[in-house]
């Protein structure tokens, strides 16, 4: 495994794609917010729209809070790795 070093470019990219995902938010929970008043029932719509504002938020706050270090390469034990 070789030693990987991103560039400034990548670490700045990657913050804003996490800024991003975090500004769709807004949209999305208007949305969420217009479609809940209308019915008193969970509908797919809702529960799909509900899982994209979730992924996004948490996705966001990760890419945003850690950059390329999610793709940095860790030391595995010795008992999970294949002999």
């Amino acid at each position: 495994m070789h030693n990987w070093r991103p560039r400034w470019t990548l670490k700045i990219g990657l913050r804003l794609l996490g800024l991003a995902f975090l500004a769709t938010l807004w949209p999305e929970g208007r949305a969420l917010t217009a479609l809940a008043h209308g019915h008193p029932a969970v509908t797919i719509g809702q529960f799909s729209l509900a899982a994209l504002a979730f992924l996004c938020a948490s996705g966001g706050m990760a890419v945003l809070l850690m950059g390329p270090d999610l793709w940095k390469p860790v030391r595995l034990a010795d008992r999970w790795t294949a002999r």
